[in-house]
């Protein structure tokens, strides 16, 4: 979600959808194909009346996705107010479904109040969490916590830095707090990123310090 400078909260919901919509085929491959692996850090594992085929991880991060699009569809329905079907309608079965569902949340979060939409994109990046974290899959990036500096659009003490394969920074920060209105901060990560050297050098001089 960095690179780019998102100034509609609401940009944040459609790109969680379209990273999600993205992944659904592949965990629908990765479902299907035998693995040893247990739940992605984070998941439980979940009882079930049969053993899981194939890889158990993607499964559950893949029917997670249809839940949570199909109920947040349709919470988001009845908040702009649809009282037919109701708030947990749930579209047909299916792949094209879920689908269908993640580009109505894309269409109907501009309606959304603030809490409204603190709960949708969290559920959304919970989601997308669970499928990056699928070991075949393995896109979940990994932020390192940098409570020496506050950031310097929100004030707050939650700044990230990125981190590469060998657990070093790598160049890019990220703030995870929010603004007054609720809104992410890390809408401003672009920004932030110019920052990401200064950071390791003082990083660097507390440590020799």
């Amino acid at each position: 979600m960095a690179g780019e400078t998102l100034t509609d909260p609401a940009d944040l919901v459609r790109e969680a959808c379209d990273l999600l919509a993205g992944l659904m085929p592949r965990l629908a491959r990765e479902t299907a194909e035998p693995s040893a692996e247990g739940p992605a850090p984070g998941m439980h594992a979940r009882a079930a009346a049969a053993p899981v085929p194939g890889n158990p991880p993607a499964f559950y991060a893949k029917t997670g996705i249809d839940a949570t699009a199909r109920q947040l569809e349709g919470i988001l329905l009845y908040a702009a107010g649809a009282r037919r079907p109701g708030p947990l309608s749930a579209r047909g079965g299916g792949d094209g479904g879920t689908l269908k569902a993640l580009k109505a949340i894309t269409r109907l979060i501009a309606k959304a109040d603030d809490d409204l939409y603190r709960m949708v994109i969290t559920e959304l990046e919970q989601r997308l969490g669970e499928a990056q974290q699928v070991r075949a899959i393995d896109e979940a990036e990994r932020w390192r916590p940098v409570p020496s500096r506050p950031c310097p659009r929100c004030g707050c003490y939650f700044l990230k830095v990125l981190e590469d394969a060998r657990g070093q920074p790598a160049g890019r920060v990220g703030c995870f707090g929010h603004l007054p209105s609720g809104e992410p901060c890390r809408a401003a990560w672009a920004s932030l990123a110019e920052i990401a050297q200064d950071l390791e050098r003082a990083e660097t001089a507390d440590v020799d310090g």
